[in-house]
Parts: C-alpha cells; structure tokens; sequence
C-alpha cells in the first residue's frame, strides 16, 4: 500500500505542491486586474455550514446558478461536471433508473438485492434503491457530490460516494420565479415556484415543474420499410408519406410538486414539514438493436438476424409484442413517488444541537423491454414495482473545548419492495419447459417480495490541533438485514436472508499553509451489504454473495491564486475494494435433475454441441444463459482535477479532469481478456466552460455567451473477452459533446431569455450498451443519447 501511496499519489503531489508554492510568489496583480473574485461556495457535508475550500474532503458543489446557465435538470446531468463521477440512465430493461459510479464504485443494477455504490440524499432522506434515483432536479439550492467512502457522517454508509440534492428553503420574503422552456421534439417545460409569509415565524415555500417533450427516437414498422425481407409479417401500416413510422421512443412527460413548510419557533427551534409527489408516466427509452446472431428460432417466416439493425441508432423496429400470439406489453418508463418528511433542529445549549428527521417515501413503477429491438419476439420484458420505506435519523452535534466539532447520531431504514416481472423468452421456453411458441407462456413470471432493513450508529471528531492543523477520526457501526420471498417461476426460494454487520472507520489530518492553501490527507474504510443472484435461470445458480469492503486512501489540494481570483482543487486516491460483488456471465447445460446437478451433456465432438461455461459439452439447444455472482478483489487509483479561474472582470473559465485506473484479477488475470476497462466507468471525464458576461445597453443589462463541453473515454457495462462473439458490444466509444447558450438578463437578473443548442456538433453517442450476447443470447442493445436539439427558455424572477 505504501509503494502504491508514494508511487502513484504522494510523489506528483509533491511536485505539485512545490510548484504551487512557486506560483505563488508571483505579484497577483500582474494576473488580476480588473478580475472579480470567485464566489465562495458554502456546503454542510460535514452538517455545518463551511466553506467548499475549508472542507478537507474532495467534494463537487453546483449552485442553483450553476444548474440553470448549464441547462440541467436531469439528475445525470450532474455527472459531466464531477470528475471521476459516471452518472448516466440505466439501460432500458431498468427503467427509471440512474446508474451512478463515483472513483469505480457504483451500481448499475435496479433490482432490489443490491444496494446502490453511490448514495442519494434529498434534503437528507436516504434514497434505497437506485430505481427511482433519475429524478428532475427542481427547486434545488445545490448539489453536493462526495467522492469516496461516506458514513462517518451520514445516515446510510456508501461505499463508493453520496449525492446530496439540497432544496432551497422557506424564507418567507414573497419571492418567486416562472420559467418555461420551449425546444425541439414539441419540448415544453414549466417550472415555478413562489416563497411566502402565513405568520410572522411561519414560512413556506411551494414549486412545481412538468415537462413534455416526444420521442427523439422513431419506431419504424419493418415489414412497411423493408417488405422483401419481411417474410409473413404484416405490416402494421402502409403510409408511406410517414416514412413507416409507427411512433417514438424516449419522450419524456414529468411532473412533480413540492411543499416545504419552517416553523421558526424561536431562535433555538425551528422545525420543517416537507411532502413531494412527482409522476414520470414517459415512453419506453430510446433503444436500438446493435447487434445480433441467428442462434436462436425466430418461429416465424424470417430469421433473427442483421436485417433488423436500423440504418441510424434513431430508429428500431420494437414493436413489444409477438407475432406468434397475442403477447403484448405498452412501450413505457413510469415511476409515480410521493415522500412526506419532518425535521426538527434544536439548540439545546450554545455548544449543542440536535436534529432530527423522519420520513415515509412510496413509489409505483413500470418498465418494459423489447430486447431484440425488432417485431420477432426473443426476449420481452414488462415490470411492475411496488416500493414503500421508511427512515429516521437522530443527531446531536457540537463544539467542544472551543477546538473540537462533533456528530453523533443514529439511523434506522425499514422497506418493502415487490418485484413483479413477466419475461418473454419464447426458445428457452420451449427446450426447457416444452411450452410452444403459440401459448404466449413466459419463461419468468416473477413475484419477488423484498424486506429490507438498516440500523447504524456513527460518530466524527474534528479536533483543531492548532489554527492550522486539525485531525479528523470518525466510526460507524452498520447492521442490515434483507429477508427475501423469492419466486422467478424458474426457482422458488422462499426464505433468503442476508444478515449483515459492520464496523466502519475514517481517519484524516489537513494542514492549511496559508488562507488560501490547504492540503490533507485521510483514510477510510467502506461497506455494502451481501446479496444473492436475482435473476438465476436454473437451480444452480442460486448463490449468495458475501459483503463488499474497501479502505481508501486519498490525498488533497484546495487552493486559491491571484487575489481569489483562480481556484484549483487537486485530489489523488487509491481504494483497495478487497471484497467486491462481481457478476459473472455465460453459458450453461440445461439440467436433468437437481440436486445434486445432472446436466443434459452429450459427447464432446458431438454435431451441434459445444462447451458451456462450467467446460460441460451439451447440445447448443438446450444451454440456457448462465447468471452467478461472486466475491473478487479490485483496486482503483486516479487522479482529479477541479478548477475555476475570472481571469478578467465578466469572463469565467470553468475546468474539470478525472482519471481512473483499474487493477483485478477478473481482468488482468484471464489471458483472453483485451480491456482493463472497469464495468461502467470510463478511465478519463472531463469538463471545459467558459462565460463572457457583457454589459449592454448601459442600464445593467448583460448578454452572456457560454460553451460547454463535456467528454468522456470509452467505457463498457462489461468486461471484454475475445472469446466473445462480438467483443466490443458492451462498449460505447468515446465522444464530446458541445452545449451552446446565449442569455439576456435585466438588471438584478428579474428578466431572462436564454437560447440554446446542446451536442452542437451532432455528436452520435450511446449512453450505455446491454450486451446479452455474452449470456448466450442473441442480442447487444444500445441507448443512444440525444442528438442536437435547440431551446429557449424565458424566465421572470419576483423580489
């Protein structure tokens, strides 16, 4: 660890530091005149109010300003400005769904035997499942990224970071906002809000947002676009003045409404009732067929086969039924959630605080998947969840002996979550359980009932060694437990329990050498609970998985330059992931009998046989996808970069760089693998922007130009084996994006009219890969991103 901490993090740091130091000593004036100071950003990460560039954690903050001139309002959206942060919609079988990975560590997967990497917290209520987390991003304050272990700190621990979306409060000083957005694909969106008095001490504060806009991906009907390769099939219309097309894919229709009601009872209490509903009832997303083998019967006239990969990732043939019956699900992406929370912060002397905060959450989804992307039937999904949980959190925080600021508190999480998914897949049906193609039987029919459960305790000191220095030691104790129904049709296991119990620890020291420049380092250990294979085809793959731990080491920078007019944040880390949770894919022979396991083998050198991934010899008829889990170690080292710079009064330049490295023996030790690309994170992010604010017309008025751009390396939702039939189909290429936004404002910004292009250049890029050819399927999916759209956005702000 020490080769690794000096070899790949303490020694560029060195250098860094020395040339900082040099920097330094150069006049600022030669470089500042003229120049504003950067805003100081305020964050509670550590539940105080602090300054970003006093807080010794490597930490992201985007400002309410920040969200609004850079256009987000998807919650993904925030992964172009983190480094080392992978946030982007999950593929389309997962529905509303965000898969979020910070320094390599995340979760891609909905399902509720899994807990996310990444926490998420919305005004400090623990988010539970990664269903649900691809959420608008309304009314926020801010967004803080933590990057590494969190849980010393926090309700829930995560092992890889948390992302806490903090709302703006109820003031009461009769403030407001309108804000309607009109664009491409009939977009339009309407956000307001409005902040008001009811009593002198009563405050509240109501928003609410919808948003349209139809599908940027078009269905076509196969057998009216291309009636020579069509066989039998029917055409489902013959308009040709519509191209063939039959409808869209990946349009979005939100809405949501939040109301916060603060009480300030007195100078020492002031208590705060929230409740929020939010119904997202969007089209199935955008998903294109990538590539395809003719390994399975099609049952129809035609054989599964290229012929369905469209000219343009804008278009599928879906059509989410199948011919061979009446089998049908609707295209769709829903999740209807209402949350009602309280908090309550007393001071209970000068020196100590409570806090306390209570939640209930509830939550209705659906999803669907047409796998092959064509109107065959090989594999189609529709999922219905029912989601309901509780949380509670209790702390008390403090000064002590006017040097040390602590936390103590306590959480507790209680869930339930039905699963209910029907998969259609008509060939396995057949071999395994004789089912013609005619019946419409599905091979899954599920009906999963999850119980989840958290209680933790935590505890940090920050003790000030002098004013310049000052440790920092924290623990946490963890104990959760999942008791699981579990019934795919294929398996029933009525009774999985995984019990788990963990203790948790972070240590770290920052020395600030001037004002403006502080360093520090710190250690810290993280924990996911174990979990079991939701998905096993067959009897044999029913196994469970031990709990994952790391410890991660991270050294840091946090400087300002030139008279504050230069920010540069630099951060390097190293996380031994001793005990990750790895999926493995492939085949297996179809079984006779279990238990003990006799599977359906024949004769190596057999016709039509061959190797499954356990190395039995079967008949390709009758091997079934193989889905199992287990423990493997892992290491992930990197390096970031963050900064900010107004080199002359109006213009803001804006940078960000993240590197990630990866080392496992799941990669690096198989010979036939030709990537050490970690799962869903790419080795290098990066973010260049830059503003010009203009004055005009000589009354306050500005005009600001701005450019974003956001890249990104290859990255791949699997690891690449050229065993595989297609090796890159888990992979997206790299790419850039360019956004462009020219904005008007009034004096004191009451007026603003922005207009805008995102991916300027036309950039053809895929979110993310599915890749089922490695599980013996017959199918690599992909979900391509927006291509360019314009927009203009008016908004009215009231004092």
């Amino acid at each position: 660890i020490m080769k690794v901490l000096v070899g790949r993090i303490l020694r560029p740091f060195t250098v860094t530091l020395g040339a900082l130091t040099l920097f330094a000593g150069i006049t600022p004036a030669l470089f500042a005149q003229g120049a504003s100071k950067l805003e100081e950003v305020v964050v509670t990460a550590r539940y105080r109010q602090e300054k970003l560039q006093d807080t010794p954690i490597a930490i992201t903050a985007i400002t309410a300003q920040d969200l609004q001139v850079r256009g987000f309002t998807s919650a993904y959206e925030i992964g172009y400005t983190v480094p080392n942060a992978s946030l982007r919609p999950a593929q389309a079988a997962f529905g509303n769904t965000m898969t979020a990975y910070i320094r390599g560590i995340g979760q891609y997967d909905f399902n509720f035997a899994f807990e996310p990497g990444v926490a998420i917290y919305v005004d400090d209520i623990y988010h539970p499942f990664t269903l649900g987390s691809e959420i608008d991003l309304m009314d926020l304050e801010r967004v803080e990224v933590l990057r590494g272990p969190q849980g010393t700190l926090f309700g829930r621990g995560a092992i890889g970071g948390a992302i806490r979306y903090v709302s703006k409060k109820p003031e009461g000083d009769n403030t407001g906002y309108i804000q309607v957005t009109a664009g491409d694909y009939s977009r339009i969106d309407v956000r307001a809000g409005y902040d008001f008095a009811l009593t002198k001490n009563l405050f509240a504060r109501v928003t609410g947002v919808t948003k349209h806009r139809e599908g940027y991906q078009d269905v076509i009907d196969f057998a009216c676009a291309h009636p020579l390769l069509a066989g039998t099939l029917t055409p489902k219309t013959t308009n040709l003045g519509n191209h063939c097309k039959i409808g869209t894919q990946g349009g979005e229709n939100v809405s949501g409404v939040r109301g916060i009601l603060r009480w300030v009872a007195s100078d020492d209490l002031e208590l705060t009732v929230s409740a929020d509903y939010s119904d997202d009832s969007s089209e199935a997303k955008a998903d294109t067929l990538t590539n395809a083998q003719n390994i399975w019967p099609s049952f129809a006239s035609i054989p599964f086969d290229t012929r369905f990969i469209p000219p343009t990732m804008y278009q599928t043939y879906a059509t989410y039924d199948d011919p061979n019956n009446n089998l049908a699900v609707k295209p769709q992406n829903t999740m209807k959630k209402w949350t009602i929370s309280g908090r309550g912060e007393w001071k209970m002397t000068n020196d100590v605080t409570a806090t306390g905060i209570v939640s209930y959450s509830k939550m209705d989804g659906t999803l669907s998947t047409d796998a092959d992307q064509s109107p065959l039937n090989m594999q189609l999904v529709d999922g219905i969840e029912d989601i309901y949980y509780y949380t509670g959190e209790l702390r008390f925080s403090g000064r002590l002996w006017d040097r040390m600021d602590w936390t103590v508190g306590g959480f507790y999480y209680e869930g339930k979550a039905v699963d209910n998914q029907m998969v259609s897949i008509p060939f396995l049906s057949l071999i395994l359980d004789g089912n013609p193609p005619t019946s419409g039987i599905p091979f899954v029919n599920s009906n999963n009932i999850h119980k989840n459960s958290n209680q933790s305790g935590f505890a940090t000191g920050v003790y000030d060694i002098t004013d310049k220095m000052s440790i920092t030691a924290g623990v946490r104790y963890s104990h959760d437990k999942k008791d699981v129904n579990f019934d795919n049709t294929r398996v029933q296991n009525p009774n999985v329990v995984v019990d788990d119990t963990h203790f948790d620890w972070k240590v770290g020291i920052d020395y600030k050498w001037t004002d403006d420049l502080m360093t520090y380092a710190s250690v810290s250990t993280g924990y996911r609970p174990g979990s079991y294979n939701p998905r096993p085809f067959q009897a044999t793959q029913v196994v469970s998985v031990k709990q994952e731990e790391s410890t991660a080491y991270e050294l840091g920078i946090k400087s300002d330059w030139l008279d504050r007019t230069l920010r540069l944040n630099l951060a390097g880390f190293y996380t031994d992931w001793s005990t990750r949770i790895l999926p493995v894919g492939g085949t297996e022979c179809a079984l006779i009998s279990y238990p003990p396991a006799v599977y359906n083998t024949v004769p190596v050198g057999t016709a039509g046989s061959s190797l499954d991934s356990l190395g039995n010899n079967c008949l390709n008829a009758v091997q079934v996808s193989r889905t199992f889990y287990q423990n493997g170690p892992g290491e992930i080292y990197g390096f970031e970069a963050e900064a900010a710079w107004n080199p002359i009064e109006g213009l803001t330049l804006n940078g960000a760089f993240g590197l990630t490295e990866w080392k496992s023996s799941d990669i690096t030790g198989d010979p036939t693998v030709v990537s050490n690309y970690p799962p869903y994170v790419p080795k290098q992010n990066w973010t260049v922007s830059a503003s010009y604010e203009i004055p005009v017309f000589g009354n306050g008025s500005t005009l600001t130009p701005r450019v974003d751009v956001y890249g990104q390396s290859k990255i791949c939702s699997q690891t690449v084996y050229t065993t595989s039939v297609f090796p890159n189909a888990s992979c997206t290429a790299a790419y850039k994006l360019i956004n462009f936004r020219m904005e008007y404002a009034t004096a004191n910004r009451n007026w603003t009219v922005a207009g805008g292009v995102t991916n300027l250049t036309d950039q053809e890029y895929y979110l993310n890969k599915f890749d089922l050819t490695a599980f013996g399927q017959p199918t690599a999916e992909g979900q391509p991103g927006h291509p360019r759209e314009w927009y203009v956005t008016v908004r009215r702000n009231f004092d």
